[in-house]
């Protein structure tokens, strides 16, 4: 029966030397690379690799918003319009050399020019519409306005008449003899309460008489 290894032992069994020497090994490695300037491992990392940014404000020379002057005026991007009446898109920018000016109506071509003359709007008519300006140097494209027509305006509910009811609703003869019924009603039944209390008094007398 073998017994337990001796580690002072000189006779160091192979797999033992094989691993002293890896992380001999491995601990030279990583002190080597440690010592390396940041720039150097940066370099062995993406060896091969290019990698290009993008150049900040490229995107924004390059295509930028810009307003419009309308008629009606645009409330936040939108005009709106009866139906019949006239429309005007203008660019106001300046640019040089002079560009040439395009509309776009829901992203299909549908003028030239400085301004976008809408004679008598129709509802083929509603919708988006952009100008692009462009030149040599560079393009420009104005902010999208919508026309569209105007709200219609809710107005507040009124309260329905209540109808009376036909059973408790009399009509003036109808009342009047009610109230005359009412009347004798009273008056007989006061006349009737008096004849009561009469009787009784009679009464009290005849016996006091007939006492004495």
């Amino acid at each position: 029966m073998r017994g337990p290894l001796d580690v002072s032992s000189s006779h160091t069994p192979t797999w033992r030397k094989l691993l002293l020497t890896g992380a001999l090994l491995t601990s030279c490695t990583c002190s080597a690379f440690s010592e390396l300037p940041f720039s150097a491992q940066l370099n062995t990392l993406t060896e091969g690799a290019s990698v290009h940014l993008p150049v900040p404000g490229r995107l924004e020379d390059s295509l930028q918003l810009m307003p419009l002057k309308t008629f009606p005026a645009a409330i936040r991007g939108v005009i709106q319009s009866e139906l019949n009446y006239s429309v005007i898109l203008q660019w106001v920018v300046t640019m040089d050399p002079e560009p040439v000016l395009s509309w776009t109506f829901s992203g299909v071509p549908c003028g030239m020019g400085e301004k976008l003359f809408i004679r008598r709007l129709s509802c083929e008519q509603l919708g988006t519409y952009m100008c692009i300006a462009t030149n040599s140097k560079k393009q420009l494209v104005s902010e999208p306005v919508t026309i569209s027509l105007p709200k219609p305006i809710m107005q507040p509910t009124e309260a329905e008449p209540m109808e009376p009811d036909p059973t408790l609703s009399l009509s003036g003869g109808s009342a009047i003899g009610l109230l005359a019924a009412g009347i004798l009603g009273a008056g007989a039944l006061i006349a009737g309460m008096c004849f009561i209390i009469i009787q009784s008094l009679r009464t009290d007398r005849q016996r006091i008489g007939i006492c004495s």
